[in-house]
C-alpha cells in the first residue's frame, strides 16, 4: 500500500522540521512527501535532505493552503493520500496503526487517528456536554456537538433529548452542523472530521478536491471535501492518536474563523446540495441561538459576526458564493 504525504505550510518552519521528523521515524514506509509552501521562510535543501528516510519534493505556491493541497494531490504517485498539516505531533506508529484499520475494513477510503487539542493544559478529543441548559438550547436550535452527552439532568425532556442524539448517532443537524455525540469503540464513523491527519484514497480526492473558492486558511474545507466523498462520512481510529498544536502563525482571530466557517457551511449546503434535509432557514434559526448566546455573553464582536452571516445568507450575498459564480478563487469575506 503506496502512500504519497502532502503538507501545505506557510511560514511554520520549527512546526514543519518537527513533523518531518515525526515523519522520518514513521514505521510505515512513506513514498514520497510533498511540502507545497506558500510562506516566505521557506526551507533550504540542506535542511530537509537530512531526513534520509523521506524522499521529498518541495514546491512554492500561490498562498491559499486549498490550492496548496490540491496541488500536492495532484502531484502524488501513489493511490493513497496522507493529508498532513503541518502543526500535528504523531507517533511513529501513527500511519500503521490507519494502514491496519484499512485492513481491517477494506471499503475503508478515509480514516483518521483520533484528533487531540489542547484545553486548560489538558489533551481533549471531545467537549462533553455536561449542562442540562446547554443541551436543551443546542436541540431547540439545531446546533452542532463535538462530544458525549453528559448532563446529570433525568428530566422527561432530557431523556427525550438524550434518547434522540442516541437514535440519530453521529449524524449533521438540519442546520447543517456536524453532531459527534459518539465516541465510543475501537473506531467510530464521523459524517465531518478533521482530515489533517487523515488517509484518504487519491480518487476520492481528485473526485472531490478542496474548493479553492475559500480563503486563505480554507476555514470549513474538509466539510466540503467529505461531502464529496462516496461514502460522506471519515472513520476514526480511537487507539490511534494526533495532537494538534494550534500553531498561532498565520491563524485568523476567533470572530473572523467563526464568520468564514458560516459562510462557507451556507456555501456548501446551497452549492453542492448533497444534504437534502439540511435547509437554510434551519440554519438562520441555528445563528439566532447563537445570537442569544453571544448577546447573553454580552460578546458583541460575535454578536456583529452572527448578524452579518444572517443578513448574508438570507439575502443570497454569500462572498464564496459570489466568486465561485464570477469564476474567482480564494474569496476573503471581512467583518
Amino acid at each position: 500500500m503506496q502512500i504519497s504525504v502532502v503538507i501545505p505550510t506557510c511560514d511554520r518552519r520549527a512546526r514543519l522540521l518537527s513533523l518531518l521528523r515525526d515523519l522520518d521515524r514513521s514505521a510505515y514506509p512513506l513514498n514520497e512527501v510533498i511540502i507545497v509552501d506558500a510562506g516566505d521562510d521557506k526551507l533550504s535543501p540542506a535542511e530537509y535532505s537530512r531526513f534520509s528516510n523521506l524522499d521529498i519534493q518541495y514546491v512554492s505556491s500561490e498562498r491559499s493552503v486549498c490550492i496548496q493541497r490540491n496541488t500536492g494531490i495532484r502531484m502524488a504517485r501513489s493511490p493513497w493520500i496522507f493529508l498532513c498539516d503541518d502543526d500535528i505531533e504523531i507517533a511513529g506508529d501513527y500511519l500503521q496503526g490507519l494502514v491496519n484499520h484499512i485492513h481491517s475494513f477494506p471499503e475503508t477510503g478515509a480514516v483518521s487517528g483520533l484528533w487531540l487539542e489542547k484545553v486548560n493544559g489538558e489533551w481533549k478529543a471531545s467537549h462533553p456536554v455536561v449542562s442540562t441548559g446547554a443541551l436543551v438550547w443546542k436541540y431547540i436550535f439545531g446546533l452542532g456537538i463535538w462530544g458525549e452527552i453528559d448532563c446529570a439532568g433525568n428530566s422527561i425532556i432530557i431523556k427525550k433529548i438524550r434518547a434522540y442524539y442516541k437514535r440519530k448517532g453521529n449524524h449533521i443537524s438540519k442546520a447543517g452542523w456536524p453532531v459527534n455525540t459518539n465516541f465510543a469503540g475501537d473506531y467510530i464513523v464521523c459524517p465531518v472530521y478533521s482530515l489533517g491527519a487523515s488517509l484518504v484514497k487519491k480518487e476520492w480526492l481528485i473526485r472531490s478536491p478542496y474548493d479553492e473558492v475559500l480563503d486563505r486558511q480554507g476555514i470549513g474545507d474538509n466539510y466540503g471535501v467529505i461531502m464529496g466523498f462516496p461514502v460522506p462520512a471519515i472513520q476514526v481510529v480511537n487507539k490511534v492518536v494526533v495532537y494538534h498544536h494550534h500553531e498561532q502563525t498565520n491563524r485568523l482571530k476567533e470572530s473572523l474563523q467563526y464568520y468564514r466557517r458560516v459562510l462557507a457551511l451556507a456555501y456548501f449546503i446551497r452549492i453542492r446540495q448533497a444534504l437534502p434535509h439540511v435547509k437554510k432557514h434551519r440554519l438562520i434559526w441555528s445563528l439566532a441561538g447563537n445570537f442569544f448566546r453571544f448577546l447573553l455573553a454580552g460578546d458583541f464582536i460575535m454578536i456583529k459576526a452572527t448578524l452579518r452571516s444572517i443578513w448574508q445568507i438570507t439575502f443570497d450575498t454569500n462572498p464564496y458564493r459570489i466568486a465561485k459564480q464570477e469564476g474567482r478563487k480564494v474569496a476573503e469575506p471581512v467583518l
